[in-house]
């Protein structure tokens, strides 16, 4: 009898101290939560950005001469006037999301707002909503729409694919398991219960793609590039061969390095030097992909045609299973949904031009040509909507920006006289039917 009551007194003790233990973690974390609050953007920007909303963007030397370089993100941290959350009464709202070729923060605009301002005329009550963030891909993506483009009331969703960088690695599909932490705080179980702190910890120790790929230079140094560029053509090469050997490839020898940056009259160098125009900036990040290719030993494609052999479907099927699983949430939702395919630069005759001394580098444009027709493929089969713009850019020469790769002024006109007139067609079918 004595063993049974000892027993049922351990049992309580336990008891007690498993109540006792699971109310002191939930008061450790509830505060720790509550002291994250002080030093996190509010919602929906901490949902959004890993980055603080740049209310006055500091930038450096290079980008001093084009002014809405420093246009400051709202306050949800993305480049876009103010919103509300609720939509107003009236408005047809579309929500764009994406990254950088949304954003196109080496353009006037972004895509939607050149979108919004195309249609302005004749549709005073439409918004196009900016939710494209800078370094992400289409897991993000789908996060972003879940977590707070289905909470703007949208009447449309257009979601954008961008070739270069967007394509998902094999083992990185759909999966409803989520990470421990993630920029996407709808994709972390960190997040899931504390989303300020899941916010801070990538803030803080740089868990976020944009932050991996920052200038490794000291911030006292990254000058040193600039000064590098544009310092007189006698020393150019050999001041940025400088700052390449010291930040990325100190095991290359400085005739290596500056036999490629030297090569098609040092292009690569002198189109970033301050000019009239739309001005062109070599950064940091850049010497990593050319040097990496061109002085690799791994086999590229040296031509369009031998991209299949280099390009394997694991990829595709990635990338296809996050759009399809953003495809189904939103038609849950009863949300249209339309995809975009944003090209690498291969259309763009002056890109290809200006690549040619870089053969290996250029190859990448090849596979990630590859992949978007095995993806539009896909999307085909899937009777998933989608808007293929290789199209729309097909032939034009300056579309892309020549070392960043980005749309220029003149691509991004072309892709959002596209967009403008598929999101009218789009809105058109919704209110009046096909």
């Amino acid at each position: 009898m004595s063993f049974v009551k000892a027993g049922r007194s351990q049992r309580k003790r336990l008891a007690f101290w498993a109540v006792l233990a699971t109310l002191l973690l939930a008061v450790s974390l509830g505060g720790i939560e509550a002291l994250a609050s002080l030093y996190v953007p509010a919602w929906p920007a901490r949902a959004l950005n890993p980055r603080e909303p740049a209310r006055m963007r500091v930038l450096s030397a290079p980008f001093q001469r084009q002014p809405w370089l420093a246009d400051p993100d709202n306050s949800w941290a993305v480049r876009d006037r103010e919103r509300t959350i609720a939509k107003p009464e009236h408005n047809f709202r579309a929500v764009f999301v994406g990254d950088s070729f949304v954003e196109s923060r080496f353009t006037p605009r972004s895509v939607p707002a050149a979108v919004e301002a195309r249609l302005h005329g004749r549709w005073p009550n439409l918004e196009a909503v900016n939710l494209a963030v800078g370094a992400t891909d289409p897991r993000s993506y789908f996060f972003r729409i879940r977590d707070v483009a289905l909470s703007l009331q949208p009447d449309l969703l257009l979601l954008f694919i961008y070739a270069g960088n967007d394509f998902m690695p094999p083992d990185q599909g759909y999966s409803v398991w989520p990470k421990l932490i993630d920029e996407s705080p709808g994709g972390s179980l960190v997040g899931l219960v504390m989303p300020r702190t899941n916010w801070l910890l990538v803030n803080r120790l740089d868990l976020a793609a944009f932050f991996r790929s920052r200038a490794k230079a000291p911030a006292n140094d990254e000058v040193k590039l600039y000064e590098a560029v544009t310092s007189p053509p006698a020393e150019r090469l050999r001041r940025t061969v400088e700052y390449v050997r010291a930040y990325h490839f100190p095991d290359l020898s400085e005739q290596k390095v500056a036999e490629v940056l030297g090569r098609g009259d040092q292009r690569f160098l002198e189109i970033a030097t301050p000019h009239e125009g739309e001005q062109e900036y070599l950064l940091d990040w850049m010497f990593d992909s050319l040097m990496s290719w061109e002085t690799g030993e791994f086999d590229v494609p040296a031509r369009r045609e031998d991209a299949g052999g280099f390009a394997g479907n694991g990829q595709v099927e990635a990338t296809l299973s996050w759009i399809r699983a953003t495809a189904e949430m939103a038609k849950g939702h009863g949300v249209p949904l339309r995809v975009f395919l944003a090209p690498v630069g291969l259309g763009d005759p002056h890109y290809v031009e200006f690549w040619k001394p870089w053969p290996r580098a250029f190859g990448w444009n090849y596979i990630c040509d590859e992949w978007q027709g095995r993806l539009a493929s896909a999307l085909d089969r899937e009777r998933i909507s989608f808007v293929d713009l290789r199209a729309d850019l097909a032939g034009v020469p300056g579309t892309y920006r020549k070392l960043d790769g980005h749309w220029s002024r003149k691509g991004k006109a072309i892709v959002a006289d596209r967009v403008a007139a598929e999101l009218a067609a789009l809105a058109h079918s919704k209110f009046h039917g096909p």
